[in-house]
């Protein structure tokens, strides 16, 4: 709902400055303390205030509407910040037996939430493993109802292995980091393949078996690697080594 809303938003256009006038930083003093601090950085290097200047930085030109358009702007972000993290789960894709029924192009997600904050969109150990993850649901989608081919074959096969390590219970407590980690690192890497093809699909049985089997010989075999993923929220490249010969070695003996 939020985004619709922001779609809907009329912003007010910049105003359109045909003169040369160069602005001072008094021009600025209802502005945010980062756009304050952008227009210092110009000023220090004696880069002028003009309107073709501050149009490409994207800082909005002091008019009489000015005021408008920051109050505007400011519920526009307010909104983009209550979609962040959005999944929408589709009633059609539950019918048709997709767990979770995760509509991939409708979700919504923010690439990174600007360098004004330490804060992190994800933690770095989640985002070292979903590579392409996003991509290959929406490929998997628009191949809905397409002749099989052996590229759609493929694709389906990569989109059922993610909702296969997405999956889980509810009222199960969830996962830990590391444990997820794992789940999405099997699916990332094909390792997930052949239990797809055997029918070991999200939402069955035999699925969560699978998964479970696998989390558990992962914490048998590699719990240092778990432990410093939960205590660090990161994935070294040794680490994340460690945890794919641990997933190999379970669907070698399995």
């Amino acid at each position: 709902g939020s985004l619709t809303l922001t779609m809907l938003t009329t912003v007010p256009s910049m105003y359109e400055s045909t003169t040369d006038d160069v602005y001072e930083l008094s021009d600025f003093e209802g502005c945010s303390e980062k756009v304050k601090a952008r227009l210092d950085i110009l000023v220090n290097k004696n880069i002028p205030l003009t309107a073709a200047t501050l149009r490409k930085i994207d800082i909005p030109i002091p008019s009489a509407s000015e005021g408008k358009r920051r109050f505007v702007l400011q519920h526009v972000d307010d909104l983009i910040s209550m979609s962040d993290g959005q999944i929408w789960l589709d009633e059609t894709l539950a019918s048709m037996g997709q767990m979770p029924p995760l509509d991939p192009q409708r979700s919504i997600t923010r690439v990174g939430i600007g360098a004004d904050t330490v804060s992190r969109a994800d933690s770095p150990a989640v985002r070292r493993v979903v590579g392409g993850l996003r991509l290959d649901l929406a490929q998997a989608l628009s191949m809905d109802g397409a002749q099989a081919t052996t590229a759609s074959e493929k694709q389906t096969r990569k989109q059922r292995s993610w909702l296969l390590a997405m999956h889980q219970e509810a009222g199960n407590g969830g996962r830990s980091l590391a444990d997820s980690c794992v789940a999405l690192l099997a699916a990332s890497t094909g390792a997930l393949d052949k239990a797809i093809d055997a029918g070991n699909l999200a939402g069955t049985e035999v699925g969560k078996a699978v998964i479970q089997d696998l989390l558990n010989h992962v914490k048998q075999t590699v719990p240092d690697a778990l432990e410093e993923i939960n205590q660090t929220l990161d994935m070294s490249a040794e680490r994340k080594q460690e945890l794919e010969d641990s997933i190999n070695s379970f669907f070698k003996q399995s």
